[in-house]
């Protein structure tokens, strides 16, 4: 199964009114991170080079991983 996201509001999932709702979509999401159905790209930076992860974050080098900034 490929799937892509591009990004979504969570924040409109979260309502009070939908809190069982989102509960049961995040650990649905999570199962399937852990059964390794659903994988997700993140690079790993050093705070050193903080100013790389940033322009790659903001796409300007073209589409990119996921940036986690490592202190």
């Amino acid at each position: 199964m490929d799937l892509s996201l591009r990004g979504f509001w969570l924040q409109k999932l979260m309502g009070i009114d939908k809190a069982k709702e989102s509960r049961k979509l995040i650990d649905y999401l999570l199962d399937l991170a852990r059964q390794e159905k659903l994988k997700y790209e993140m690079e790993v930076v050093p705070f050193d080079n903080f100013h790389i992860a940033l322009n790659k974050a903001l796409g300007k080098q073209g589409s990119q991983p996921k940036q986690v900034i490592k202190f």
